[in-house]
């Protein structure tokens, strides 16, 4: 596993954006799965398991997510920080981090020069994506390279890392091995799903699936924009738009804004925080700007919807 997260086995490696550049990534990309699920399976990789907070924080530094992701470092490292704590993620470590818990990361090279870079496995179904990255800036994580599938996989995948991230908050001796097996389950999944054409997101530009990522990962910031969004892909903003309308079939400030009334929805069903602290969850600075929104996406205030779904089905 060393020679593969070193970079010292035969994978092409390439830096252009190109469909050879591409194809590179792929393979390593490919290859670093292989050896984290062997080594999960073999019983022999380090896997770091956060506990979940009772309740997600609503504020603070970072984002969250509504499901679980697992990170894999190839090569540097990664400092983790969480409401009440955080941890180093060395080469050749593995990460389960839980749904809806803050977290913000800093990045940076081993001694010998050796560049940041790990891969980062989500998956909420029908939808799994794993990317590569890099360090884009001084100390900050980006996308350099992305796959994604719509594959009966992804609901798989969510449970299994769902039930590694539970084992954090277990102490016994068959927590670790547990959660390993769940991993190397998941990495089995994700590589059987990456083999599987059928479930290729096709015709769809990587700039925009990796615009997909960044939206995820900014859902809870209020400075999230087009502009901002451009900037960060390296594009105008109009051009942005136009690509993602063409593709998506919606506008872009639509998209987001669907997707943080679908946020904000589950953490009304699923968490006790307050209305004021959903809508900063969910990037809104104003709780009464949140509330008009939110009535006009599903047609009741945020009170009202929790109400309702916390009613129980009559059969």
């Amino acid at each position: 596993m060393k020679q593969i997260l070193d970079g010292t086995c035969a994978i092409p490696v390439a830096t252009a954006s190109s469909p050879h550049a591409d194809a590179a990534r792929d393979a390593r990309m490919r290859v670093a799965l292989q050896a984290f699920a062997a080594a999960a399976a073999a019983g022999s990789l380090r896997l770091h398991l956060p506990q979940r907070l009772t309740e997600p924080t609503a504020r603070g530094e970072g984002h969250f997510h509504l499901a679980p992701e697992l990170f894999l470092q190839t090569s540097g490292w990664t400092d983790f920080r969480f409401p009440t704590g955080g941890c180093r993620l060395r080469t050749g470590e593995a990460l389960v981090l839980p749904s809806q818990l803050r977290h913000a990361e800093r990045v940076g090279a081993d001694r010998g020069d050796a560049p940041f870079e790990n891969l980062v496995v989500f998956a909420e179904a029908p939808l799994l994506t794993c990317h590569q990255a890099h360090e884009q800036a001084a100390g900050e994580p980006g996308v350099a390279y992305l796959q994604a599938r719509r594959h009966a996989q992804a609901a798989r995948i969510h449970e299994w890392l769902c039930d590694a991230s539970r084992q954090g908050a277990v102490d016994d001796d068959w927590a670790q091995p547990q959660a390993r097996a769940l991993v190397a389950a998941a990495l089995a999944g994700v590589l059987r799903a990456l083999d599987q054409d059928e479930g290729r997101e096709a015709g769809e530009p990587a700039l925009v699936a990796r615009l997909r990522v960044l939206i995820q990962n900014q859902l809870g910031d209020a400075a999230l924009s087009v502009q901002r969004l451009a900037q960060q892909s390296g594009v105008s903003a109009d051009h942005l738009a136009q690509l993602f309308r063409r593709n998506a079939g919606e506008p872009l400030v639509a998209h987001i804004n669907r997707l943080r009334m679908e946020r904000a929805a589950r953490l009304l069903r699923e968490t006790g925080l307050s209305g004021k602290e959903v809508a900063w969850a969910c990037g809104f600075g104003g709780h009464s700007y949140f509330i008009r929104v939110f009535r006009r996406h599903h047609g009741l205030a945020p009170h009202e919807w929790r109400e309702r779904a916390s009613r129980p089905v009559p059969f």
